[in-house]
């Protein structure tokens, strides 16, 4: 588990830097039909940042094997950009492969829209599946306070 958070962490920051890079140079260079420049590609690459910090910040929760000490709580709003990272790479990789499925049918093409799909499944999963050791080890650490505050109880009577 260890091992795949940080291929996650590293391939969120690859993507992260490439988004911000290309969202930079888009945004100052290239304009739309409208004369509009679109920063899309851009906050798309903030969203990133802040999902690098998120698997930054949460890669000491593995192995999922100790649950002694309480763990440090992450603001929702991490997580709520962390969602909306994986949300957005999902619907890109999506949008991306029906788009080359109706246009092209050269399969070379399609495969890094099939990355960038399953990037964000990845990174859905990882998110669910963290949130559920968190709940996990909140409760059992909630039931241990309890079992040590019977077992004051009875001591003292």
């Amino acid at each position: 588990m260890r091992a795949q958070k940080l291929l996650l962490l590293i391939f969120t920051a690859i993507i992260t830097m490439v988004l911000l890079f290309v969202g930079v140079i888009t945004y100052f260079r290239v304009l739309n039909a409208d004369g509009m420049r679109s920063p899309a590609i851009f906050f798309l690459g903030c969203t990133g940042a802040f999902s690098v910090y998120f698997h930054f910040k949460t890669r000491e929760f593995y192995p999922f094997k100790k649950f002694n000490a309480p763990l440090e709580e992450l603001s929702k709003k991490y997580w709520a950009l962390h969602i909306s990272f994986g949300l957005i790479l999902l619907l890109l990789g999506i949008y991306s492969t029906v788009f080359w499925l109706q246009s092209t049918q050269e399969l070379s093409k399609i495969i890094p829209s099939i990355v960038v799909m399953l990037l964000g499944i990845w990174t859905l999963l990882d998110m669910y599946v963290l949130n559920k050791f968190i709940v996990s080890h909140k409760e059992r650490l909630e039931r241990r306070e309890e079992i040590e505050n019977i077992k004051g109880t009875t001591k003292e009577s």
